[in-house]
């Protein structure tokens, strides 16, 4: 039982309604409380949410061991639960999620490893040291930089509003980022 009630859809506007695709579209439990939020301000979390998603320049498996890291940092059942299937469709092996579970960065390659170091530093400390920061530029360069600490930042965020709210894993776990959720 989720800590704040999920919005009753009839009470949710039609611009919400409309950017979500419902009812035609599956809705994630996370996407349904923020439904809460006021429509000026949801749309600005919505697009970041979908960007994050949909709108990256980063590979994917590269974003996979960011959000894995966060989700992981942040002990959020939620997002591990989602992350956990759609990493292994991805061709993670348990292994691997378990070396990204558990900070045991060996199996991982240099920009994986990189990555990872970046982002419990980020998350963690909020900053991440020179040394991490040079690496990561050396890497990818400084618009990866901002965009993978953007996508750190979104995930933190729902985080942060699955435990301010309760929001309970859904039934079923994403798959795959690659096609929108259906019913």
């Amino acid at each position: 039982m989720p800590r704040i009630p999920y919005p009753d859809m009839d009470s949710v506007s039609q611009e919400k309604k409309d950017a979500i695709g419902w009812p035609d579209r599956r809705l994630l439990n996370v996407t349904r409380i923020a439904l809460h939020i006021p429509d000026s301000l949801w749309r600005g979390h919505y697009a970041l949410k979908e960007a994050a998603v949909k709108g990256t320049t980063m590979d994917k498996v590269l974003r996979e061991v960011l959000i894995m890291r966060t989700a992981f940092l942040a002990d959020s059942e939620y997002e591990i639960h989602h992350h956990l299937s759609i990493s292994a469709n991805m061709g993670f092996t348990p292994e691997k999620q378990e070396a990204i579970r558990t900070q045991n960065y060996d199996l991982l390659t240099e920009e994986e490893r990189a990555v990872a170091e970046f982002t419990d530093e980020v998350v963690t400390k909020l900053k991440p040291s020179d040394a991490t920061l040079a690496k990561v530029r050396e890497l990818f360069g400084d618009p990866l930089v901002c965009e993978m600490t953007a996508i750190i930042a979104s995930y933190y965020g729902t985080a942060m509003m699955i435990g301010v709210t309760g929001v309970e894993p859904d039934t079923e776990p994403v798959k795959s980022w690659d096609a929108p959720p259906k019913e």
